[in-house]
């Protein structure tokens, strides 16, 4: 996402993120520091169709570089179509060309997106805890 697109991830991304100033600031964060992640988008006829979010981080079980998607989104017209499976292969690619050794998924309690991500060959491995200081 480039500060073109900016609009583009906050409308989609406003259907589910209630708290709308922090979501404004999230993605200012991605466009002012792409070296923390991105925001990627898939579109359909020109119009944005689904959104995902990847932060990069350091990974020391594997030694390299962990991605955390999270965010991901597909309106709820567009479902089913394929959309969101294209978005994460083409994710997973550009995650893979900054040789990211781990990719994890942020899905809550989900269930669709649970089965959409296993499905795709991820697996749930555990548990864990967010505090905000």
């Amino acid at each position: 996402m480039a500060s073109a697109e900016r609009y583009d991830a906050f409308a989609l991304m406003e259907r589910f993120r209630t708290d709308t100033a922090a979501l404004g600031e999230a993605l200012t964060l991605f466009i002012d520091r792409p070296d923390f992640g991105f925001v990627w988008l898939a579109y359909l006829d020109d119009h944005p169709a689904a959104c995902a979010s990847a932060s990069l981080g350091i990974d020391t079980e594997t030694g390299g570089l962990l991605a955390t998607v999270r965010d991901l989104f597909v309106l709820p017209g567009q479902r089913r179509h394929g959309i969101g499976s294209a978005l994460v292969i083409t994710l997973q690619g550009k995650l893979k060309a900054l040789d990211v050794t781990r990719i994890e998924a942020v899905c809550g309690a989900d269930p669709s997106l649970l089965g959409f991500f296993e499905a795709r060959g991820y697996r749930l491995n555990s548990a864990s805890f967010t505090i905000r200081p």
